[in-house]
Parts: C-alpha cells; structure tokens; sequence
C-alpha cells in the first residue's frame, strides 16, 4: 500500500523504436530529439522534483535496439557504433543526462553478439562513464535465461548470473530468479567477485533509500499525497485535454462546398456510429485501470448530443469463436476462371519445404484439408510445401472470418493480397534441470486465434492462393470461415438504413492490443482488409463520413487517405478519450496534434526489417520517396502564417547556440494552436547526414487574427555526428540550414548559417 508499491514495479518507458513496426504504448522513437524530449518529461514527472526523494522510479526500457519481438528472445542486432550513437542512443542519453533517470531496462535482444543484459560496454561503458548514469540497470524479465537457452552465449545459468553482474545490472525483473539462485555457483567457480556482488546491492539499495523505503512516511513530501486525489476532477479534466491535445486532424475536405469537420449538431438531426472501435475504448499495452468509467467513442457522442441529435448505432459483430469455424466447401471455390471450371482448388505438392522445382503431384481438390492420409504418396517423403490456387466465389456477401488451422507456416492471398498469416505454433516445456541446477523454463505460448476478416459481395469470384509449408513434413492444413450469418446479415441491413438515413457518418476503425503489441510485430502497415471495404462500402451509401483511427502505430491508408473526406487520428485516446474525440469532431477544441513518425504509403517502401542501419532510407531523416503523411503533420480548423525569421549570429562555433526567431499569425477565422518546427539541415556534408533533422518545437495558441513572435535556441553541439575514428560527437564545418515550418514537409521559412567546426 502506498508508497510501498514501489519496492515491487516501477513505471516504464519504451523507446528507440523502430518507426516501421511498432507496440502498443511505448513512445515511438523516429526522431531521436522528439523522443527524448517526451522521455525527459516523462522521467521528471514521474520522479517528481524533491531534492533528496524520488516519487517513483522511472524505468526506461528496452536498452537498447529492441526493434523485433518476434524474435527478440535470440535476436542479434548488428549495428554500427554511428547508428546506435546517433539514433538508437539519444533518447536514453535525455532521459539519464536530463531527466536523471533512476533505472534502465536491457533488452533481450543483443547488439552486435552481445545480449544486453550482458553488455559491458552499454551497461557500464556507454551508461555510467559516458552518461554519469547513478541508478540501478535491471534485466528485462527472464533475460539472464535467455543468455544460455536462446543466445546460447554462455552454457550455464551460473555463467549467466555472472554475465549480468560483471555488465553492471543490479536487478533481475521477473520469474527465472537465475541470479538468486545461481549465484553462489558463480562465486564458487570464480566466475563472479563478491565486490561486484556488493555493487550491485549497493545500486539497488540506494535508489530504494531514494524512495523513502527505509525513513519515517512524515520525512518523506510524497507520502502526503492523498488518495483522493486518483480518479479526481481535475485529473478526469488533464486526461481530457492530454487527449484533445494529441489528436490529429489527418484531412479535412469539402463535402457540398463546405469542409466537413467541424460538425454543428444545430444544422445535423441524425449521426450514424459505427466501426469497430465506435463502442470500446481500446486502451494501449500495460495500461492501468482507471477508477473512472472509460468514456468510449460511442458514449462521448452521447454526452455531447443527448437528444438533440438522432444517433444510430449497430454493434460491431466481433471475430467468431474458434469452435464455429468449418472448412470452406466446395461450392465457393473455383479450380480456375470460367463457367467450366470445376468445384474446389487446384492442388500443387512440392517434395521440399520451399515451392523449388516441379511439383511432385497435382490435382483438383474439393475443399483444402490437409492430413497425413490424403497426401499424394509422390510428396510424402519428409520436407513438404503445398499450394492451393483458384477462386473464391462466396455464396453470401458481408463479413466472412478465415483461418488455416495448420502444422506448419501458412499463407492466404485475396487477389494478389496477403490477408492471413501463421507461423508454426511452439509447445509449451515444463520446468528443467541444466547442469544439476534448477532452471524454470522461460514459456512460450502460441498466440490466440486471428482470423482474416474480409467483407466479401456474393457471387464475385476473389483470386486465391493458400500456401502452406513443413521443414518436418507435417501434413496438416485446413482453410476454414465463418460465412455471414442470418443475424449478422440483419444486423448489417440495419446498419446500412442507418448509413443511407443519417446526416453524417462517423466510423471509428484502426487496430486493437490483439494486433500490436509487445511480443506481437505487425506483419505490415496495413489495417485489415474488411475495414477499408467497409468504409468503401460507407462512402457508396453515404457521402458525408468520418474516419477516427484508433491505434499505436502508423498506418498505411492509402484508398481511405484518398476518398474519405475527413480523417482523424487518435491514437489510443486514453480512459476520456470518447469525450475528447467529439470534442474535437464538433470544434469544441481545434485540432492540432502532429504525427511523430511517418505514414508510409507501404511497407514495401523501407528497408528490410532486419537492417538497423538507419541511413539505408529509414525515418523521414533518410527516407527519399513519397510517405502518405510526413513526420511532424496535422492539420487545424483554422490557418496560420508565418513570416519575420531572425537568426542571432550568421556564423557560429561548436560551443555557441544559435537563437531562432520567428512571427507566426492565426490567418483563420477560429481561435487555435499551431505546433511551430524547426529543422536543420548541412548544405554540404562530408559524411551521409540526414535529410533534414527536427532540432526544436513549440506548441502555441493564438487568437484569430493574432500574431506572436516565437524563439528557439539551437546548441551546436546537437547537430554533431558521431565520428568513428576519433570515437566521439565532432560538429563538422560548413554552411547548415535552418528551416521552420508547420512540418517536415511544409517549411515556411529557410536561411543559413555558417558553423565552423572541429
């Protein structure tokens, strides 16, 4: 109770992420300063501003590059010292120089061969010498396991314990207790120094004193703070307006000469509300429980509106139970095109587990239900892959749920589309003994159900190609659906009156924690297919429709950016987010949220995910083609000019900060904010630079028709790169441009500098 809480968790905070694949509730890392800016906030609220007592321990995590999560228990990042100096390292740098973090996490993963948890240079070198680091570095949970179960770097758990104490981590978080329990071993076998040992408890020891643990409750300021204050007025309204202030306005187009948002509920007698999302409120991973009732979508437009508009709404019809779900008959699919083609697919079995060479036999088959009878006995000879090609001609049109239940990896292709996706599911392993010292095993569990969901027209024929593949020679793969049925097909005639009647139509779509969030990658930047038809489907039926995005991650939108009239993005909006959400719908508060990370058109268009090295055309600093929406937009009910740029110094040496000033003018006819950005970029650099790189930013409010002068410093010393010979930040001589402006693809106002190096 209390402050004792503390003793056992402390607060997280994840960043340095990779801006292509993304987790639910972590703070995205595309731009190293704007990440650490968020981390710096973070890290001092939550610790609080006492001179002798922390408040919390404040953790950032994961240290550092846990960019895949699929992987992430064996995963080795290779990745040059540059990178990791000037992207990967620069938020956890703020967040300890700056923010005086307390704690930080290792990740499982290794950097260059080394796992985290066991990286001398990161944890000591780079950490405390370079940084001043004075906390407690804590594993992430069960990663001494990992060290010699999945890296296979050392063989031991005793190897292991020692690993993690002689890389300066104090504290093992979660389950494997491999320190506790082996470290006497360790210390029997010399591996470990009963000196680093009492290091290690002095860290912890420390920051636990920090805490007030030891000390009487009245000496400490934090323990004063009363319970009332959780859940309160004033803290409901915070939340409100952290989410009124986050969302963005994506597009805003005319419908009838008019832009459609924001909407007056005195010129509108009906709304309909519909999407997935429209009656939930999807909170981000490891969120709390609020003591309040969480306002969803659906109700915020209810506490605003009350009787005076009409609003229809019909429940999403959710993803069917596992038990509901047959194989696909015959009668829906096609071995080919045309009014002859026969019943079912046609079949092809390769003796390998790749689709290389010739098949070994082919044939129409009825329905795709794989087993170890009904192979071809030509591809029965260990390694086996197996594809499946045809039309789907569904017999009912609405939402139709797909799975392959396989023993194997498996793949579904809708008209050239990956739409489903599974990978060998792992067993689960009971409890072990390695070296005659007990090692609980870190377990694996396969991941739930997770149908593709596609909204199909009865009659059309779909291409379809189903692939399934076994290392092993597992013969086992069943495509199976859940067609519409007569209840969800009612359901949706509703919904589509409701859509045709209503004045506007607000759908709520994106993602849910099922489809990101930590141990779970998306396999692309896409939201499900069934979606995007639906809000085709809404726009054919009714014009004047608003798309919400719920989610943590960027998305590719592309039809929906394209034909949707207007676009709102709000994340995962917290527990006020429905009322913030029609806040900004009906103009009570104008938008002026920014993205910070890129939407890309495709997933197609960024390196492989694999590859860290950032300059390769990762994150607007590198990235050369067309994104769907550029790093730093969002738009406003209302319109701003910008003009008067003053520079202090026309040259500048890598101690100097230069001071950037500029007028900005709410041009519009609503009062409003504006977020102001500024870049730099070197003319002419010696070395591969970024693009542009965000150097400072600056949320104001104006008045209509007000004007303000805004200032931002630059410190030189920021726009150093990291030189590998000298192995240090050098700032490099020559002419370097500041650029401001509404985002990184709109600047408004340029000029040079001259800056004369190292």
């Amino acid at each position: 109770p209390g402050e004792r809480f503390h003793m056992f968790w402390s607060p997280t905070i994840n960043m340095a992420r990779d801006p292509r694949w993304g987790r639910t509730g972590e703070t995205y890392g595309e731009d190293p300063y704007l990440t650490g800016r968020t981390a710096v906030a973070f890290v001092t609220g939550l610790q609080g501003d006492d001179p002798k007592y922390i408040k919390v321990v404040s953790t950032p995590k994961h240290f550092a590059a846990n960019n895949e999560d699929h992987n992430r228990d064996y995963c080795n990042a290779k990745i040059p010292e540059k990178d990791l100096r000037e992207y990967y390292f620069p938020a956890f740098r703020m967040a300890v120089v700056e923010g005086g973090a307390k704690s930080v996490m290792g990740a499982y993963n290794a950097i260059n061969g080394v796992p985290c948890n066991a990286n001398r240079w990161l944890m000591v070198d780079v950490l405390r010498k370079d940084w001043g680091f004075n906390g407690y570095a804590v594993t992430d949970c069960g990663a001494p396991h990992l060290m010699y179960a999945k890296h296979k770097y050392v063989k031991t758990p005793a190897e292991a314990a020692a690993a993690t104490l002689n890389a300066g981590v104090a504290v093992e978080c979660g389950g494997d207790d491999v320190i506790r329990r082996n470290v006497r071993e360790a210390m029997k076998q010399g591996l470990v120094t009963e000196a680093t040992i009492d290091t290690a408890i002095s860290q912890a020891m420390t920051i636990r004193m920090k805490l007030g643990l030891f000390d009487p409750p009245e000496m400490v300021p934090f323990t004063k703070i009363p319970e009332s204050v959780i859940g309160s007025p004033a803290h409901v309204e915070i939340a409100r307006q952290v989410s009124r202030e986050s969302l963005v306005l994506l597009k805003n187009a005319p419908v009838n000469g008019a832009p459609l948002l924001p909407l007056d509920e005195k010129k509108i007698k009906s709304v309909a509300v519909v999407g997935r999302n429209a009656a939930v409120l999807q909170f981000g991973d490891y969120s709390g429980t609020p003591i309040n009732t969480p306002v969803t979508p659906l109700d915020g437009l209810k506490n605003r509106l009350g009787k005076k508009v009409r609003i229809n709404h019909v429940e999403w019809i959710s993803t069917p139970d596992e038990k509901e779900y047959v194989v696909v008959p015959a009668d829906d699919l096609r071995d080919g095109a045309g009014k002859g083609a026969a019943r079912g697919l046609k079949a092809e079995y390769f003796d390998n587990a790749d689709f290389s060479g010739a098949p070994a036999a082919s044939r129409t088959e009825a329905e795709v239900n794989l087993k170890a009878d009904n192979i071809p006995a030509e591809a029965a000879k260990g390694a086996l892959s197996a594809r499946w090609s045809g039309k789907l001609v569904p017999s009912k049109s609405g939402a139709h749920y797909f799975f392959i239940d396989s023993g194997g990896d498996a793949k579904m292709y809708v008209d050239g589309k990956l739409v489903f996706q599974s990978a060998q599911k792992k067993k689960k392993k009971d409890a072990a003994k390695i070296s005659g010292v007990f090692d609980p095993y870190y377990a694996e569990t396969a991941e739930p159900i997770k149908a593709a969901t596609l909204m199909l027209e009865a009659g059309r024929a779909y291409d379809l190609k189903i692939e399934y593949s076994s290392a092993k020679g597992v013969a086992r793969a069943k495509f199976e659906w859940v067609p519409p049925t007569a209840a969800n097909a009612d359901a949706r005639a509703a919904e589509m009156k409701y859509i045709k009647e209503s004045d506007v139509v607000i759908a709520y779509i994106g993602l849910q924690l099922g489809d990101e969030k930590e141990t779970v990658d998306r396999h692309d930047l896409d939201i499900s297919n069934d979606q995007t038809e639906y809000v085709k489907q809404l726009l054919s039926l009714n014009p004047n429709v608003v798309v919400v995005l719920i989610n943590g991650g960027p998305l590719s939108i592309n039809w929906i950016a394209a034909n949707a009239p207007a676009i709102v993005e709000a994340w995962y909006p917290g527990e006020q987010g429905g009322n913030a959400i029609t806040d900004v719908l009906f103009g009570d508060f104008s938008p002026a949220g920014r993205l910070p990370m890129t939407y890309y058109a495709s997933v197609d268009d960024l390196p492989p995910f694999d590859d860290y090295v950032i300059e390769k055309g990762r994150t607007y600093m590198y990235f050369e083609k067309t994104p769907l929406y550029p790093f730093g937009f969002g738009l406003s009910y209302t319109t701003f000019g910008y003009d008067g740029l003053t520079i202090d110094r026309k040259s500048a040496g890598p101690s100097d900060t230069i001071k950037v000033g500029f007028n900005v003018q709410n041009t519009g006819a609503r009062d409003g904010d504006e977020v102001v950005q500024l870049y730099v970029r070197e003319i002419d650099p010696q070395v591969k630079r970024p693009l542009k790189q965000l150097r400072g930013f600056k949320r104001i409010h104006l008045k209509k028709g007000e004007k303000a002068t805004v200032e931002l410093p630059i410190a030189v010393k920021d726009i150093a790169f990291w030189d590998d010979v000298a192995k240090r930040f050098k700032v490099e001589p020559g002419r370097y441009e500041i650029l401001v402006g509404a985002s990184s693809a709109d600047i408004r106002l340029k000029d040079t500098v001259s800056v004369s190096g190292e």
